[in-house]
């Protein structure tokens, strides 16, 4: 009996570090022995950048299998619909390695959904290349802690420098060229906003910008009424509205019946197509910061946009710019290092230079893993007569010149 139970403890200590060194789930493995290669979508299905997340993934995997996949292997995508909420997301995320045996993680929009997922990454050892996250704390988070949170990437516009991009529009066009001096700041309540709100109030007041109404409202109001009432009694010129959840409809509708003052700055839904028949033409006049328009960034942009038009019968957003890129880039580090082992895609990815739709030589700081400066685009396009998107800033890239509201005097 003795013996038993020594054999015993020397035989379970073995077993839970052999367990312990294990990975969980399907990532790392080997290339050779694979049908296919297994990339999982992270998405809000419901909304419109969930949708141009998934469809970009498609067309960029259609397009990688025609050429012969990647070492002969074909891609095929596992969606997981995350819903835009974090405990939602984390299910999302663990079916995708644990059920559908994924081999890298690709998507996602919403910040706190990304965080949340973001410590069970080490775990699993999967990548995880997000494609719509703004916060910098993720990024932050690889820097502070490399072994733990390495394999994070983020193939997005960081809020801080998408804070720049907003100063400097509003600086440059409805201050200087418009001669507007009294703004509004009105922000959705999320994760992304908390930091750049108060920034930006403070920036351009440095700037000469008087900034007398600051709100960053619930996602989930319906009535604003009460507040462009607030913004028409401050004789505010300009709204800048930083909106990248479901409130678009409700807000854009109650600008258009208040009619307070133009409102230029970014909202999400507002890029996509489909928003002047969501909204039956109130967007009309709304301008927002796109990150993706119909524009030669590089020779491949116009041709995957027309493409995109062409299959869904839609615009892309900005998320989906990104995912179409990300799932390229895994596809050609894939390709390189021979290899679907997590260590091997993060070698890959920290040195990549990837010609895209998005920018002409992609990559990624090595310490924070966030892409770096200046791989992105700000063009802002404006709803004008029958649903067109015209880009009317900057002036290098703009199709057409800016229409002020027809009730603004």
């Amino acid at each position: 009996m003795l013996r038993k139970k020594t054999s015993a403890l020397v035989i379970i200590p073995v077993l839970i570090v052999l367990l312990s060194a294990a990975p969980s789930g399907a990532a790392n493995r080997d290339i050779k022995k694979v049908d296919a290669v297994r990339m999982g979508i992270l998405a809000p299905v419901q909304l419109p950048v969930g949708q141009a997340i998934i469809n970009t993934a498609k067309m960029a995997a259609d397009e990688i299998n025609a050429g012969g996949g990647i070492l002969g292997k074909k891609i095929e995508l596992f969606i997981g619909d995350t819903e835009s909420k974090p405990e939602k997301g984390v299910t999302a995320m663990k079916r995708l390695v644990l059920e559908d045996k994924v081999d890298i993680l690709i998507g996602e929009y919403n910040s706190g959904v990304a965080l949340a997922i973001q410590p069970f990454l080490s775990g699993y050892k999967i990548v995880f290349i997000s494609t719509g996250t703004a916060s910098p704390d993720l990024c932050n988070n690889v820097k502070k802690d490399y072994a733990k949170n390495k394999y994070f990437f983020r193939n997005m516009v960081n809020s801080d420098r998408l804070q720049k991009l907003y100063e400097d529009f509003l600086i440059d066009f409805p201050h200087r060229k418009l001669g507007y001096k009294k703004f509004a700041l009105l922000a959705e309540n999320a994760k992304w906003t908390e930091e750049m709100t108060p920034n930006m109030k403070k920036n351009l007041e440095k700037a000469g910008l008087e900034v007398p109404f600051v709100e960053r409202f619930d996602v989930e109001i319906k009535d604003f009424s009460p507040t462009f009432s607030k913004i028409k009694s401050l004789q505010i010129q300009w709204i800048c509205q930083i909106v990248s959840h479901s409130a678009s409809i409700s807000l854009v509708k109650a600008w258009q019946d208040n009619k307070p003052c133009p409102m230029g700055g970014n909202d999400v839904t507002s890029q996509d197509a489909k928003f002047w028949e969501m909204t039956n033409g109130a967007c009309l006049g709304e301008i927002t910061l796109s990150l993706i328009a119909r524009c030669p960034v590089t020779d491949k942009t116009i041709p995957f946009w027309d493409a995109y038009v062409k299959r869904f019968g839609t615009t892309p957003v900005y998320a989906g710019g990104y995912t179409y890129d990300s799932v390229y880039m895994a596809a050609e580090v894939m390709k390189e290092k021979k290899s679907l082992m997590s260590d091997d895609l993060i070698k890959g990815l920290e040195t990549i230079s990837y010609k895209g739709i998005m920018h002409g030589a992609v990559a990624y700081d090595k310490e924070n893993h966030d892409i770096m400066e200046g791989r992105y685009i700000g063009p802002y396009t404006q709803w004008q007569d029958g649903g067109k998107q015209v880009i009317i800033y900057p002036e290098n890239i703009k199709t057409g010149d800016y229409v002020k509201p027809a009730w603004w005097k």
